[in-house]
């Protein structure tokens, strides 16, 4: 451990303070408003060394939370010693971490010092947050059952349109409750293993299309040439996913058509997603599937091309973006031509 001080010199009382704590833990001037001592754990910590902490100021550590952090200070010399869940730690790399902070005014060598220590508290709300999905998987699950009941009722309708719809919603009723259901096994949304099966690429295509909101197909059109002929081997509700993202992200772009097209080969084939759209900014184009916090005034959560390039990456295959400009954008998605030898074992 390595301590600083106003004189340049450690003092020996900080250090016996300091020395044995297992948590990161700090030594602040609060007169001086400046970071006299850091445990060799508070270095690891926040990526910095004691050197360069004992340059820096605790705002700047919590950069955007100075008002919180004033008031923190000022309750400790009150009341001697304060503890707080509402402040988060800059890290040198810049990353904000959340952190319980306890700290107590200590007399040493004449003079006050507030004795802070820190808990990493990422783990706690990772944990918590697990707990909200998982309640929230179970109220979503439990609605849709019900949902899922009115359109079996549905289905036996006796107009042809109505019997369809029935069963388009209560697809999609059951794949959502499948969803939910993987989240409550295994307190998480991770993606399960394809359920591999062989279907007509027209019948995805027109469930696609079925699932458009009103608002979404109203002026828009979803080609699909030769798509009765094509056969495809892949988990269907996977791959209906992936094809309703791009669809739904040609359409908020503002394309007015959308053609799906395939080309394959022995041992794959290409499904190509092209739009009439006004193209992806070139700034968008390098972090188009990088998972990224949602934007306010932003439909969505921004979700949809990481959840796509995930389910190809299932499969097999991939997704990638091969033209965009003024006149339009292209996504292919590559698939295995059949389903995998690994897997056909494990399904037998």
């Amino acid at each position: 451990m390595m301590l600083t001080s106003s004189s340049g010199e450690a003092p020996s009382a900080a250090e016996q303070v300091l020395e044995d704590l297992y948590d990161p833990a700090f030594l602040i001037d609060p007169d001086g408003g400046r970071i006299v001592g850091a445990n060799a754990a508070a270095c690891a910590f926040l990526g910095y060394d004691a050197d360069e902490l004992a340059h820096m100021t605790p705002a700047d550590i919590h950069p955007h939370e100075i008002p919180r952090l004033d008031a923190f200070l000022a309750a400790v010399r009150e009341h001697n010693r304060w503890c707080s869940n509402e402040l988060a730690c800059r890290a040198r790399d810049g990353m904000l971490i959340p952190a319980q902070i306890r700290a107590s005014l200590v007399h040493l060598e004449g003079k006050d010092y507030i004795a802070t220590i820190v808990r990493d508290r990422r783990e706690e709300e990772l944990a918590e947050l697990g707990r909200s999905i998982r309640k929230l998987a179970h109220d979503l699950r439990n609605t849709m059952v019900s949902s899922r009941l009115m359109g079996n009722r549905l289905r036996h309708h006796e107009d042809p349109l109505v019997q369809r719809s029935a069963e388009l919603i209560t697809r999609s009723v059951d794949r959502a409750v499948r969803m939910c259901q993987d989240a409550l096994d295994v307190g998480t949304s991770a993606e399960h293993a394809p359920r591999w099966e062989r279907f007509a690429l027209a019948d995805l295509s027109q469930e696609v299309i079925a699932a458009l909101g009103p608002e979404e197909a109203a002026d828009a059109r979803l080609d699909a040439p030769a798509a009765e002929h094509v056969m495809i081997e892949a988990d269907f509700d996977q791959l209906f996913r992936v094809l309703l993202n791009l669809v739904r992200n040609s359409l908020a772009a503002g394309a007015r058509r959308v053609r799906l097209e395939t080309h394959q080969g022995a041992d794959w084939i290409h499904l190509e997603v092209s739009d009439d759209g006004p193209g992806i900014p070139p700034e968008r184009q390098a972090h188009l599937f990088e998972d990224r916090p949602h934007q306010p005034g932003e439909e969505g959560a921004g979700l949809g091309l990481t959840i796509a390039q995930e389910l190809a990456a299932k499969h097999g295959g991939a997704i990638e973006l091969i033209a965009t400009g003024g006149d339009g954008t292209t996504f292919r998605i590559t698939l295995p031509a059949s389903q995998p030898r690994a897997e056909a074992a494990n399904a037998d």
